[in-house]
């Protein structure tokens, strides 16, 4: 063999060891932690970004010890060019593997947003601008301009978010988030006036969607908000003032201090339900599924009135006379008093 020979050939093995030795190198890369560290991290890959890039933030992040064993390793198994742009959480002893196949597959953060059942829209929109990092774009600060401003299609978004957990991305807008709530809430409502009773005093699903927002504000426990829904309903047909403080309060808007008054009660606003007939003109909270069930469904019965139980425990006491009602209300007030040392109000 030629000296020439000799050097190609010992110079195509020496290729061949490096190659081997790359992939060997790749191969660690894959399956070896990525660095030091026991703490949690994110990292935010931004659309456009290459994979230099990518492994640049890795290490500005303290992720990664030597990112060009990353880039090797994302080379080898030919996803250099398929990582997808997002938020990514780096856990304590993933490898390189694990990393690279979540970025392939956008396995990004998720982060979440609960809506509270009986919210009304305002505290809805004071909750918002705490959701991080979801983009705050609303300039809206009551139901009225934010109808106008989701392009709801109606003239107010009182009781058109349906109270759930949301779970939304890096990037998500809260106008977004309010848009899936409230289709949501249209699938819910449609949902229960579908499986509504015959004969409900109700012309449409969205008085069925007022009735089961009083009904959330009314009681915290779900076996109540039927009998609560019959009461109502009743009230209804016999064309007797519904009398629920919660529509007053709403009616007073951020005039309400926190303590009912008479004088409140007899204050005349369209949600005063002690100076008015029938339902309010919009919803007052926002309710959950087991009120909207309720409305759809309330359990029949000869109950006129209901009143807090005495015992204070969140239950209510429903009587079919007003007598009744009178002397469970007394009951009430004497046991507000002995736990207050003898001063409560009715």
């Amino acid at each position: 063999m030629t000296r020439n020979a000799k050097a190609v050939v010992a110079g195509l093995a020496a290729a061949a060891l490096l190659a081997l030795a790359g992939l060997y190198s790749a191969r660690l890369a894959l399956e070896n932690p990525l660095a030091a560290g026991s703490a949690d991290r994110t990292v935010i890959v931004e659309p456009g970004d290459s994979l230099n890039a990518v492994a640049a933030r890795l290490e500005e992040r303290m992720i990664l010890e030597r990112p060009w064993l990353f880039k090797l390793a994302a080379y080898v198994t030919g996803t250099s060019a398929r990582i997808q742009a997002g938020e990514y959480r780096v856990g304590a002893g993933d490898t390189h593997r694990l990393l690279i196949d979540r970025m392939v597959r956008g396995e990004v953060v998720q982060h979440y947003f609960t809506i509270i059942e009986g919210w009304s829209v305002r505290e809805l929109l004071r909750a918002l601008p705490a959701a991080k990092p979801l983009v705050s774009t609303l300039q809206s600060h009551d139901a009225e301009s934010l109808a106008g401003e989701l392009a709801l299609g109606y003239g107010n978004a009182e009781g058109w978010f349906f109270p759930d957990t949301y779970a939304y991305t890096r990037g998500e807008t809260d106008a977004d988030l309010l848009l899936r709530a409230h289709a949501l809430m249209r699938d819910q409502l449609q949902a229960a006036w579908a499986e509504r009773v015959a004969g409900l005093p109700l012309d449409d699903p969205y008085e069925a969607l007022i009735l089961a927002s009083i009904i959330e504000r009314e009681t915290g426990i779900d076996a109540e908000r039927p009998v609560i829904a019959g009461v109502l309903t009743l009230r209804l047909e016999r064309r007797m003032r519904l009398q629920v403080d919660p529509t007053v309060i709403y009616g007073l808007g951020e005039s309400y201090a926190g303590d009912i008054t008479r004088a409140h009660l007899r204050e005349d606003t369209p949600y005063n339900t002690y100076t008015r007939y029938g339902l309010p003109p919009t919803p007052i909270s926002l309710p959950g599924e087991p009120s909207l069930q309720a409305a759809a469904r309330p359990q029949p019965s000869d109950f006129l009135y209901y009143v807090a139980s005495a015992d204070l425990d969140g239950s209510h006491v429903f009587n079919e006379t007003l007598d009744g009602h009178n002397a469970a209300v007394a009951m009430l007030v004497r046991s507000q008093r002995a736990r207050n040392g003898g001063n409560s109000s009715p």
